[in-house]
């Protein structure tokens, strides 16, 4: 199978779509795999960007106008909307609302008209990696450190205030992270001695010195999440140090779950989305 037929979509008069703001070919494949091969639904997960040559960022007053004027069915955002496409949605369920970040929008016809309704999965998979890892490694978690404070900062700080730890926040410029830990409620990190460590940014990608306090606030912690995949060098740093680290896939499988349950709901039996996606996934792996 080539490249090109990995991706082709089939799409007709009748499709309808699932809007990613993601364009990871991996992520098209596998759900192309689980709509149209698996369940043979007429329905194509496409990546939309809505921004123009100017200014390539997504849009997401177009992104929301996108989703109302495609027979859609809803959309995943991956990317640095989460916050501000909540102005453009009719409803956001609690859990969204109260961490003000949606990072899945379904579409729902109520009285004859559109309606978008916001939901926030990432946070049911954030807590489930944390309380595992937390359970596996056997240390006890009171205090943590965000490094970062992008879209998924609100998610983490939320959750792990629920779980009653105490968090504190930083990042690559400091007086960002002060104003971001601010507005979250949080303290900044001044050197403190923390539990758990949790990347939210792409820095684990690269040698972790070449990003600004980021080992600093890691030295020291007992466990050590990465929501970024797969943060090769974060993981290295914890099988050097004896860190216990956890993977972003133990938050991705979880809150990619929950999503696709929405997306699915009243055409497939909820228990069946995981080994739906998991049989989809390996479909991929294959190629």
């Amino acid at each position: 199978m080539s490249s090109n037929d990995k991706i082709a979509l089939k799409i007709g008069p009748y499709t309808r779509f699932i809007l990613g703001t993601s364009g990871r070919l991996s992520s098209l494949e596998r759900y192309r795999k689980l709509l149209q091969e698996i369940l043979h639904l007429d329905i194509a997960y496409i990546p939309i960007n809505s921004g123009d040559s100017t200014d390539p960022r997504i849009s997401p007053e177009r992104y929301a106008n996108a989703l109302r004027g495609m027979p859609c069915i809803g959309g995943s955002i991956s990317r640095d909307i989460k916050h501000s496409i909540i102005p453009y949605l009719d409803e956001v369920d609690d859990l969204a609302r109260e961490i003000m970040s949606v990072n899945t929008v379904i579409v729902k016809k109520e009285e004859g008209a559109l309606k978008l309704k916001g939901y926030n999965s990432d946070a049911l998979g954030f807590r489930q990696a944390i309380a595992n890892g937390i359970e596996k490694s056997g240390f006890q978690v009171t205090s943590a450190v965000c490094y970062g404070y992008g879209g998924v900062t609100s998610v983490v700080t939320s959750v792990l205030q629920g779980m009653g730890i105490k968090v504190y926040l930083i990042g690559r410029n400091i007086e960002t992270a002060r104003q971001r830990a601010s507005d979250l409620h949080v303290e900044l990190w001044t050197g403190q001695c923390v539990d758990l460590f949790v990347n939210a940014t792409p820095g684990t990608e690269s040698p972790l010195e070449q990003a600004p306090n980021l080992l600093e606030a890691l030295k020291g912690c007992l466990i050590a999440f990465d929501h970024e995949m797969p943060g090769k060098y974060l993981a290295e740093y914890c099988k050097n140090n004896g860190v216990y680290h956890i993977a972003g896939t133990e938050m991705y499988y979880p809150q990619m779950c929950a999503q696709w349950r929405l997306f699915l709901e009243g055409l497939v039996d909820p228990d069946q989305v995981e080994s739906l996606l998991r049989q989809a996934e390996d479909d991929t792996a294959k190629y």
